[in-house]
């Protein structure tokens, strides 16, 4: 009978190190957020995309304080929102790059076919022979 209670005793300590022991940890997903800023800051999203870039970085420091308090999976989650804020931040950058480059190239279009229709305007009909 001591034995079995003995076992049962190490047993459920067992499984209460196991379970404190799987506790995951929230490292690599604020690694993987950091680079993610690092990623839409070199994209322009400082300047393109700030709102969303400057939240990543607030959730990333709130996730940094929970994990510091001991709360591994809330620090994961803000950790894990703050890097969709980041992806977000670098797509919204590329978009707006790539609108600019559209309306640059539009004017210059429009700026070529404005010369177009000067010069022709300006040659003399082709009188027939």
């Amino acid at each position: 009978m001591k034995t079995l209670i003995l076992a049962t005793l190490v047993a459920s300590g067992a499984l209460a190190l196991t379970g404190c022991a799987n506790a995951p940890s929230p490292a690599p997903s604020m690694a993987s957020t950091s680079a993610s800023i690092e990623a839409a800051r070199s994209a322009g999203a400082p300047e393109l995309a700030a709102a969303e870039l400057n939240e990543a970085r607030s959730k990333l420091e709130r996730a940094r304080a929970l994990a510091a308090a001991g709360d591994e999976r809330g620090a994961i989650r803000l950790a894990e929102q703050a890097d969709v804020d980041a992806q977000l931040a670098r797509a919204r950058a590329g978009s707006e790059r790539s609108i600019r480059a559209v309306t640059e190239l539009e004017a210059s279009l429009q700026t070529l076919r404005e010369e177009i229709n000067r010069a022709a305007a300006k040659q003399p009909a082709n009188p027939s022979k």
